[in-house]
């Protein structure tokens, strides 16, 4: 498949899961911050921010931040899509409400894979990293798995509310409002694309996707892959398993 590479990265160990720089600035909250400020960017988590929602790239990102913000009835400062464990170690320091999200490694690694052509090994130890990161504070956020998000949402504020003692408004997760929700999540992609439409890019689900989805996860069932694909899915699962104790 065009823009995809499927041969491993290799990356000396760093101590950062072989992710580079971006790994140092995710365990590095204070670097991170000092960096990411500069930008002023309201998607980066501030003391006045309301709200984290974050999780690894392609794991309902977008259409969870997008539905949060249509259920509520006024602006809420919301830090999200910079996908580094930083955001979620400075909001559990700073005692915000925050949402991490996760999606199946296989899933949302063949959707990174797709979007943003990045190597499938790469992906996989990135997806490692977040993860494990983020579960030095698992008490302090509460875990949105990609299926409840995507089929019940306003359970998962619910249960955000229950956690925090917040009283945001849940997200009414109807056909219409899901509906209104791909079309800002289209009208984004337009702006950002000089008004044209990459099907397979989309941060909704599309029928373009079906095909390069396949192929790569073909790609993810081979040997070099095990390993990662295996420590990956052993941080998933023990994540979703600490939820339920």
């Amino acid at each position: 498949m065009a823009g995809v590479r499927d041969n491993p990265l290799r990356v000396p160990g760093n101590g950062h899961g072989g992710v580079g720089m971006r790994g140092f600035l995710g365990r590095s909250p204070n670097l991170f911050r000092l960096l990411y400020g500069l930008k002023r960017e309201e998607r980066v988590v501030g003391k006045d921010t309301r709200v984290v929602i974050e999780g690894f790239p392609r794991s309902a990102n977008t259409f969870a931040v997008l539905a949060f913000e249509q259920a509520q009835p006024r602006k809420v400062r919301i830090a999200h899509h910079i996908h580094s464990p930083a955001q979620v170690l400075l909001a559990s320091r700073w005692k915000i409400p925050t949402m991490v999200l996760i999606r199946r490694p296989q899933d949302a690694v063949a959707s990174w894979v797709i979007w943003d052509g990045h190597d499938i090994a790469w992906a996989l130890r990135y997806y490692t990293y977040f993860y494990s990161t983020v579960a030095y504070c698992k008490n302090d956020y509460l875990l949105a798995p990609f299926e409840e998000v995507t089929e019940d949402y306003g359970a998962v504020i619910r249960r955000m509310n229950e956690k925090f003692g917040t009283d945001f408004h849940p997200f009414e997760h109807t056909p219409e409002n899901v509906r209104e929700v791909y079309s800002r999540i289209e009208d984004l992609h337009r702006r950002r694309n000089g008004g044209n439409v990459y099907e397979v890019k989309l941060a909704r689900p599309t029928k373009a996707k079906d095909l390069p989805k396949r192929e790569v996860l073909r790609w993810l069932r081979a040997p070099r892959y095990g390993r990662l694909l295996s420590e990956a899915t052993a941080v998933y699962e023990e994540l979703l398993g600490s939820r339920k104790m």
